[in-house]
């Protein structure tokens, strides 16, 4: 009886290891993944792909660092969603820990519409900024950007979003975005893990604050769960799990964080004030998401 009861189980056993393997077959081949890049997806490992594998990292670095050497004045034009509203944040942060503080502008959905116009660059131009970098936005504001270069004002344009390769780029100091940086090896990425990039080379280490906040972009922007960006979402919770950020505790509300806690309680508070600008302006939720 005991050899039978014995050999019960580890047919039970052979059988649910082969369910679990044809369905965790099924998975990979509904994702496409081959061999490596399931690796990756299953890997404890941390993946960063460094800033400096975008293809015109160098411009963009020695431009702003000219600026803060000359004293100009620098504007982050951002957008007015969650990942717009937290890429403004976080660059607006790393130049304050930099000791340089520099204007922002979310735009107004009804008024300004969606990315650096026109209007905004020539408002920026009177009030004597020199340097406008663009959150999540800026891969298609080709008249915006010339209308700035006949100002004098030059543009660095930080994006994520799709544009066609036979489009005519705009003529700016330098574009980072993945889809246009042949060694960057990962191209889902949104717009404020660029910025999280960007700001980490300039402050040359990494915040376990501005960390997270790219983290919640990743969430709120829907990117897929892989390769870096699963690192960011992860490391990310296990740092607003340890530090209980004041100002993300508050929108958070009770409860650990988790995918779904930010996916349907912090980001779409934050997405609701794009969306009710006459009450409380965006720019109002940068300056709350900045360290004091």
């Amino acid at each position: 009886m005991k050899y039978i009861k014995d050999t019960l189980q580890h047919t039970d056993q052979v059988m649910q290891t082969y369910h679990v393997n044809s369905l965790l077959a099924k998975v990979i081949e509904s994702k496409n993944m081959g061999l490596r890049e399931y690796e990756k997806f299953v890997s404890p490992h941390l993946i960063y792909h460094d800033f400096s594998l975008f293809s015109e990292a160098d411009l963009a670095l020695e431009r702003i660092h000219h600026a803060i050497e000359e004293h100009e004045k620098i504007a982050i034009y951002g957008d007015y969603d969650c990942d717009g509203i937290l890429s403004t944040a976080i660059l607006v942060q790393a130049f304050k820990e930099l000791g340089v503080e520099v204007g922002f502008h979310i735009p107004n959905r009804f008024t300004d519409g969606y990315g650096l116009n026109v209007k905004r660059v020539k408002q920026m131009a009177e009030k004597g900024y020199s340097l406008i970098i663009t959150v999540d936005n800026g891969i298609k504001a080709n008249e915006a950007v010339e209308d700035a270069n006949r100002l004098g004002v030059d543009v660095i344009i930080t994006d994520h979003h799709a544009f066609n390769e036979s489009d005519e780029l705009p003529d700016s100091q330098a574009i980072i975005h993945t889809k246009m940086s042949v060694d960057y090896p990962f191209k889902e990425i949104c717009g404020g893990f660029i910025a999280y990039k960007l700001a980490s080379a300039l402050l040359n280490h990494h915040d376990k604050y501005l960390y997270s906040l790219a983290a919640i972009t990743t969430v709120s922007d829907m990117m897929p769960l892989v390769d870096e960006n699963r690192s960011v979402v992860r490391r990310g919770l296990q740092f607003m799990n340890e530090e209980h950020y004041e100002a993300l505790e508050l929108l958070k509300g009770n409860g650990d964080y988790t995918t779904t806690t930010i996916g349907f309680t912090i980001a779409p508070k934050i997405n609701s004030f794009g969306r009710l600008p006459e009450q409380i302006h965006p720019n109002n939720l940068v300056k709350y998401f900045l360290k004091e």
